[in-house]
């Protein structure tokens, strides 16, 4: 054998060679980067957390008039903040700063001198029948839509279902969407319901 290795000594140097050039080569290979696991129930919980934001709609006499993204229980001053306060010619006397906030909501702050739609004198006994105080259908919830004639706690259901599926009314003619809900009964709930 000692011969046989003096007289071909590259037999045993290649096999030696081979073996070392592996396991050099197996200690420097880069290791594997572990496969990107993409998970969907972050984006499944991103999508609803934008379906739930709401948002309002300030205009009027505010330092940043604009669209605002709230949280659902914010009043009307915490939105007023958000907007930069009040101009010097804001009619805060006008303004309801404890109001809760709803989603698609239009704020509109006037100035001084201009006149709004929501009166602020009593109402004599002959107005007080017909002001009676409306049912907001896009943030009434169950018990107070069945104070409405003519709608029971199914009915009731329905409407806060179709809000939540749907998004708020945009008129009080949308109620005709509500299943349940034709022309009739609309007619009759027009004086009590606004948006």
């Amino acid at each position: 054998m000692r011969e046989y290795l003096k007289k071909y000594p590259y037999l045993f140097a290649v096999p030696l060679i081979t073996v070392l050039i592996l396991f050099l080569f197996v200690q420097n290979e880069p290791e594997e980067a572990e496969p990107m696991v993409f998970t969907t129930q972050s984006s499944v919980q991103e999508t609803e957390q934008s379906s739930s934001e709401w948002y309002v709609d300030v205009k009027g006499a505010v330092n940043k008039a604009g669209m605002y993204r709230i949280d659902p229980g914010m009043r009307l001053m915490d939105v007023i903040d958000l907007a930069g306060g009040f101009t010097a010619e804001a009619d805060q006397n006008q303004m309801n700063f404890s109001k809760l906030l709803a989603d698609q909501e239009i704020i509109y702050v006037p100035r001084i001198g201009e006149e709004v739609s929501v009166s602020h004198e009593a109402p004599n006994k002959e107005t007080a029948a017909k002001t009676v105080e409306k049912i907001n259908i896009n943030t009434a919830d169950v018990d107070e839509l069945q104070q409405l004639s003519g709608i029971g706690e199914k009915r009731a259901a329905d409407i806060v279902k179709y809000r939540e599926e749907n998004g708020s009314f945009q008129a009080i003619e949308d109620l005709t969407k509500v299943t349940g809900i034709g022309e009739k009964t609309l007619e009759n709930l027009k004086d009590s319901i606004t948006i």
